[in-house]
């Protein structure tokens, strides 16, 4: 388990870190467009709501770097993913008795679950003073 903690942290300094600063634009995706409600259509607003979360945890990362803040910031998102995917798999069930529209219902759920780590990552990486996380 350590190992992907550090593995983890490696490619978010490396990989990630370094990209640019504007966060990613939020338009529907293309395929949403010409055919919304389609399984193409929920994994693409999947990924890209997950791009924009990064992009905020990674602005926060930047922020807290160096403090002790910075291990309970990844600490914590670490969980969430792991609490937001066991979620949505207790929600859906196993991909094997969900039917042929298990991966729309389960790209679905985590993009909900991803709107609102997005909406609390924002406030993070907005806050002043008192409504910082304490560091």
């Amino acid at each position: 388990m350590r190992w992907r903690v550090m593995l983890c942290a490696v490619w978010w300094t490396f990989g990630w870190l370094g990209s640019a600063q504007a966060a990613p634009a939020n338009p529907p995706p293309q395929i949403c467009l010409s055919q919304p409600g389609s399984a193409a259509c929920a994994a693409q607003t999947r990924q890209d709501l997950n791009a924009r979360m990064n992009h905020l945890y990674r602005r926060e990362m930047r922020k807290v770097m160096g403090t002790y803040t910075e291990r309970r910031l990844d600490h914590a998102q670490t969980l969430w993913r792991r609490w937001a995917n066991a979620d949505c798999l207790f929600r859906n069930g196993p991909p094997g008795r969900g039917g042929p529209q298990w991966q729309t219902r389960q790209d679905g759920c985590l993009s909900d679950k991803i709107r609102s780590r997005i909406a609390q990552l924002d406030r993070y990486v907005h806050c002043a003073g008192e409504t910082c996380p304490p560091g």
